[in-house]
């Protein structure tokens, strides 16, 4: 179940769903699925199995503390850069603004992480919700209900505390909020 609920699923998932609700309807939209899933979840997916299949990390889910962060810093440089390609590319404003700020939760878990161990899985789903309630509240209701139902998992197979896992839920969702609010088009 863990696998299921991890970011390796949710976060393309959540990139998808992202991506399919601004790009614009007409002959381009696809395209911008297509780019966004490939540059905002499917890079950072595929080096973080890659580098676990190697065995430089002990898992995809990189638990010990010192993995995590260089693993969060080569996440948030592929991000960064991903970003910056759909802006160099001309991405829809609403497409951008919503994938620009999940890239800013990102940014923020890495920063949070020598603190404290917040949960990335339950994060990867209170960001984006964070970041929908400026355009589509139910959304919003729905990824932060997913996001409680990941950290519960998260609890019971013990790969994170109550600390932890409220963390990712809070940093996640007001990072997405703040983030939005500065980033999607008025």
């Amino acid at each position: 179940m863990s696998r299921v609920l991890g970011p390796a699923v949710t976060v393309p998932a959540v990139v998808l769903g992202i991506a399919v609700y601004a790009a614009p309807p007409g002959p381009a939209r696809w395209g911008w699925v297509a780019v966004t899933v490939g540059l905002v979840a499917g890079a950072p997916v595929a080096l973080v199995v890659a580098l676990a299949r190697a065995g430089v990390l002990e898992s995809i889910d990189a638990r010990p503390r010192r993995q995590r962060l260089w693993t969060l810093a080569a996440l948030v440089a592929i991000e960064v850069a991903a970003v910056s390609v759909l802006a160099l590319l001309g991405a829809p404003p609403l497409l951008f603004g919503l994938v620009a700020s999940c890239v800013v939760g990102v940014v923020v878990m890495a920063l949070v992480t020598p603190v404290v161990r917040a949960s990335i899985h339950v994060a990867a789903l209170a960001v984006p919700a964070g970041a929908f309630v400026h355009v589509a509240w139910p959304v919003s209701v729905a990824l932060l209900a997913a996001a409680a139902v990941v950290g519960v998992a998260r609890l019971t197979v013990r790969d994170h505390t109550p600390l932890e896992v409220t963390v990712g839920m809070v940093a996640g969702a007001t990072t997405g909020l703040a983030a939005a609010a500065v980033l999607l088009p008025s």
